[in-house]
C-alpha cells in the first residue's frame, strides 16, 4: 500500500519516519509549504517531496495519506483527498468545528472512505493497560479522575488555544477509559502571556458516575503529562510519558475487619498496598499508524465519532450539556 504525508512539522516528520519503518507500506512522498524542509526531510527518508499537496496526489495517487497540517487546514485538505477516493487519517483535533466534522464524516461514508482522528493516548500502552483495569473492575467504582498537562508554550501552534491542543487529549482519555461522555461540563479559560488566544484552562466534567477534572496550560516551566483515578477499591497514577503505572490497593475492607480504634487506622491506612503496574513499553504514534494500517488492508470498519465527542466538549464557549444540539 502507498501512502503519503502532508504537512511535516512537529507531529508530521514522525508520521514519516515511522511510515519509513513498516515493511507493509511504501512512503512515496510528502508535502509541505516548506521547500527546504521537504527536500531535506525527503533525502533522509528516501522519498519524494512536493510543494503542492493536491499535485502530489494527482500523481502519486496513494491508498492512504496522513494530514498533519495546522487545525484551520484540516476540513479542506482532509475533503479534498477523501473526494479523491483516499483513506485519510487527520491529526487532532478532527476539524474547526463541528459542522466541518460532521460534514468529514458524511464525506467518507459517502465514498466509503476510513477516516480516522489521531487522538493517540489512546494508543499508549499505560492508557490501554488502565482500560483493562477499570474494566476488570480492579479499582471498584470509578470516582473521580484528574489530570494535568502542562508545560511551556509550543511555537509551533499558531492557530488553537490550549484547550484544542492539550486539553482535548485528555477529555478523549477519560470519555475512553469511562465508556461515557460527561453529561455536563464547567470551563475556566484564561489569556496570561497570549493575547488572541486562552493559553491555560481547567474543566470539570461531570459524569454519569464520576467527575473529572482537567489542568492544562502552555505557562508552567515544568512539562507534566499525569492522570490519577480514584475508585473505591483503589487509587491509581498513570504517568503517559514514561508510560509507568502505580496502583494504591484500599485497605478499607481490611480496616472494618479489624477493631476500630485509631491506632489501628494508623497502622492500616499509612501503608497502603502499593503495585507497580508494567507494561510494554511501546511508542504510541506508531501503535495508532499500525492499527489505521491494518484497518485499511482488512477492511476494518472505523467509526470517528468519538473525535467529535471530544471536540465537541474542547470548542463549547459556554457551559455544554451533551443534551444541548450542536
Amino acid at each position: 500500500m502507498k501512502v503519503c504525508v502532508i504537512g511535516i512539522g512537529n507531529i508530521g516528520k514522525h508520521h514519516v519516519r515511522i511510515y519509513s519503518e513498516i515493511p507493509e507500506v511504501e512512503l512515496t512522498a510528502i508535502a509541505d509549504i516548506s521547500e527546504t524542509a521537504g527536500l531535506l526531510l525527503a533525502k533522509k527518508f528516501r522519498t519524494k517531496f512536493y510543494a503542492n499537496f493536491k499535485e502530489m496526489i494527482e500523481v502519486e495517487n496513494p491508498d492512504f495519506i496522513s494530514i498533519c497540517v495546522p487545525t484551520s487546514l484540516h476540513y479542506k485538505i482532509a475533503k479534498f483527498c477523501i473526494e479523491k477516493n483516499i483513506h485519510v487519517l487527520v491529526e487532532k483535533p478532527i476539524t474547526e468545528n463541528i459542522t466541518d466534522a460532521k460534514e468529514l464524516i458524511k464525506l467518507s461514508k459517502k465514498h466509503k472512505i476510513k477516516l480516522f482522528v489521531g487522538h493517540v493516548e489512546r494508543f499508549n500502552p499505560a492508557v490501554k493497560k488502565v482500560k483493562e483495569m477499570i474494566e476488570k473492575k480492579d479499582l471498584g467504582k470509578i470516582t473521580a479522575i484528574i489530570a494535568r498537562r502542562v508545560g511551556g508554550f509550543p511555537p509551533q501552534i499558531k492557530d488553537a488555544d490550549v484547550t484544542i491542543d492539550l486539553a482535548i487529549h485528555d477529555i478523549d482519555v477519560i470519555n475512553y477509559l469511562l465508556g461515557q461522555t460527561p453529561k455536563s461540563v464547567y470551563y475556566n479559560k484564561q489569556k496570561n502571556h497570549i493575547k488572541n488566544r486562552e493559553d491555560s484552562v481547567e474543566l470539570f466534567l461531570k459524569y454519569k458516575n464520576t467527575s473529572a477534572y482537567i489542568q492544562a496550560n502552555w505557562i508552567t516551566p515544568v512539562k507534566i503529562r499525569k492522570l490519577t483515578i480514584t475508585g473505591t477499591e483503589g487509587y491509581l497514577e498513570l504517568d503517559y510519558i514514561t508510560q509507568k503505572i502505580e496502583f494504591y490497593k484500599s485497605n478499607y475492607r481490611k480496616f472494618k475487619e479489624a477493631s476500630k480504634n485509631f491506632s489501628d487506622y494508623i497502622m492500616i491506612f499509612s501503608d497502603p498496598d502499593k503495585i507497580n503496574i508494567s507494561v510494554a513499553k511501546k511508542e504510541p504514534l506508531k501503535e495508532e499508524l499500525l492499527h489505521y494500517i491494518n484497518c485499511v488492508k482488512n477492511n476494518i470498519e472505523m467509526d470517528p465519532l468519538f473525535a467529535v465527542d471530544a471536540l465537541k466538549i474542547a470548542t463549547s464557549d459556554t457551559n455544554y450539556d451533551r443534551n444541548k444540539k450542536s
